[in-house]
């Protein structure tokens, strides 16, 4: 069901996985893998080293319907299913195999709001935090793991991280950005350079640290105390939404606002607050 395209070179080397379309209407990741490999396919790149496989629609029904999953949200189920009950338990029944069959995965996301692009950091090794400083995103955000903590879900990364993979979720911009898409295929061949499977790329600053610290549902209707993006800096007192029966949603300190969602239905997430982390500046 999963369109893996798979380029071998002749020498031993990590072998790395580039997902795009989990969600399916996050286009960025397909957008950029696409064209990736239509690189390697055409001779235009090819690898020094390692093995690479590229799965640009991951959830490719998803993606041609422009929806964000068809049954489930594939990236909450990644693990094996020995009896899938619908479509993306399928899916996310293959994509670990794929994921248990390499040493790296890059997962590659969109947003339905505008932001300069982020990378997911939930494993915090010196290995993985090379290789997320190494892409070429704006800011880290570390902390998902502990929101989530007791919780049953696996993304791409969170199954392979319990596999001990190296991986990293990056979310590249807007979903219909043009240069959300540009961003996604840099990241994809800055993280590929990195464990020196085609020729390195040129160093771009170190991005910011900020590590979550709450996440906020939508529990009633209401709206945003102004339309916030991504990595808003706020303050302590700062009024941040206001729920339809009047009650005002305030930052409990100073923080950043992340990953706003207005639109977000009853039940979902609203809004996160994050703070500023330090980076170590050796490895």
């Amino acid at each position: 069901m999963i369109d893996a395209l798979r380029f071998f070179s002749r020498g031993p080397g990590p072998r790395v996985l580039l997902l795009g379309g989990v969600h399916g209407d996050e286009k960025p990741g397909v957008v950029a893998l696409e064209r990736l490999a239509a690189e390697f396919e055409s001779g235009g790149l090819s690898l020094a080293r390692g093995q690479l496989t590229i799965v640009p629609r991951a959830n490719a029904e998803a993606v041609e319907r422009g929806l964000h999953f068809v049954d489930e949200n594939l990236n909450r189920i990644v693990r094996p299913h020995d009896a899938p009950a619908n479509r993306e338990q399928g899916l996310a029944a293959e994509l670990a195999a794929l994921i248990a069959a390499h040493d790296a995965v890059l997962d590659l996301h969109g947003t339905p709001a505008p932001t300069v692009p982020f990378v997911f950091l939930d494993d915090e090794s010196v290995p993985v935090r090379g290789w997320a400083e190494a892409l070429g995103a704006d800011f880290l955000v570390m902390g998902w793991p502990a929101l989530y903590a007791g919780s049953d879900a696996l993304t791409t990364t969170g199954y392979a991280q319990t596999l001990g993979k190296r991986a990293l979720t990056v979310e590249a911009g807007r979903n219909d950005d043009p240069a959300a898409a540009e961003f996604a295929f840099d990241a994809a061949r800055r993280a590929i350079a990195h464990f020196g499977l085609i020729i390195g790329t040129p160093r771009r600053p170190r991005p910011k640290a900020v590590r979550l610290t709450g996440m906020v549902r939508r529990e009633r209707e209401g709206a945003f105390a102004r339309p916030w993006s991504n990595f808003d800096p706020v303050k302590k007192g700062d009024v941040l939404a206001r729920c339809a029966d009047g009650e005002e949603m305030r930052a409990p300190e100073d923080a950043f606002v992340v990953m706003p969602y207005e639109a977000a239905a009853v039940g979902e997430e609203w809004y996160y607050l994050a703070v500023p982390a330090a980076l170590p500046e050796n490895y």
